[in-house]
């Protein structure tokens, strides 16, 4: 069995994790219990972090998921430095425009300063997380409204898998009623299952891949701790800044992204049991 489970898990709700030879961080997000009593469903909507570096045997563990569609959440700098040439069976692929912002490694560009504090990048990472679920609107309801379509099994994914991905999965997972303590643990979950220090090559002699990593390796441990961090501080900033300019998730998503309620009751049928 493909599944794998991490305990203790604050909840009880175990994560889902499938393992892979060159992909990390894909996950399942259902099985969470939801407020009205019902539980998100399994199989339906994964997660994930680049899919570059797949090899023969992942992809035979991803066919077996029977995808039907996978959006690529990266920016277009990213795409070109680290294109997937996909061996799976073949599934319905979209491109969507991902806002700079919230990329990891292009955001390093801002952190030049030679003065630079650890605090410092923990106040912009926390701003950027509040900014996302708006500079993302155009992807986020792509995917919101392919969900609502029945176009499932579904996967989405950037490249680190904790910052465009991590936001909507927490959009999704708090439509469908997950108390918020399990959306932070879930996206929590990146820091325990991937390193990402030896993800982005910050630790060998390796050559480069990108003028990003360059820039990665010439800061100081501590500040880039907070880029490579998936703090529930972080989602907690999200989650906060939406209910306080919309009071809920719910009518975020409807007024900023224009789903209206016959979307969100038919993503909630295709996603609860």
């Amino acid at each position: 069995m493909w599944i794998r489970t991490f305990k203790p898990y604050v909840g009880g709700v175990p994560s889902r994790v499938l393992k892979l030879q060159g992909g990390q961080n894909f996950r399942d997000i259902g099985g969470y219990p939801t407020v009205c009593g019902k539980s998100v469903r399994r199989y339906r909507i994964f997660r994930s972090a680049g899919l570059h570096k797949l090899t023969f045997s992942d992809y035979g563990r991803i066919d077996r998921l029977d995808l039907k569609t996978i959006f690529d959440l990266r920016t277009p700098e990213e795409r070109r430095a680290f294109p997937i040439n996909w061996a799976g069976t073949p599934v319905r692929q979209t491109r969507v425009s991902s806002a700079e912002s919230g990329n990891l490694v292009a955001m390093a560009a801002a952190f030049t300063d030679s003065g630079l504090q650890a605090e410092a990048v923990t106040a912009v990472m926390l701003n950027l997380y509040r900014k996302l679920p708006y500079e993302q609107a155009e992807t986020y309801s792509s995917v919101l409204e392919c969900i609502s379509e029945g176009e499932l099994p579904l996967l989405f994914h950037c490249s680190a898998g904790k910052d465009s991905t991590g936001v909507l999965a927490a959009i999704i997972l708090s439509i469908l009623g997950v108390p918020d303590h399990l959306i932070i643990n879930d996206y929590s979950l990146s820091a325990r299952i991937v390193d990402y220090r030896k993800e982005f090559g910050l630790d060998d002699d390796k050559p480069s891949t990108g003028k990003g990593q360059d820039i990665l390796r010439e800061l100081a441990d501590e500040v880039v701790a907070p880029l490579l961090a998936s703090h529930p501080d972080y989602i907690e900033a999200t989650l906060s800044e939406l209910k306080a300019q919309h009071g809920t998730i719910e009518k975020f998503v409807n007024t900023v992204y224009g789903l209206k309620e016959p979307h969100i009751n038919a993503i909630r049928r295709m996603l609860l049991e």
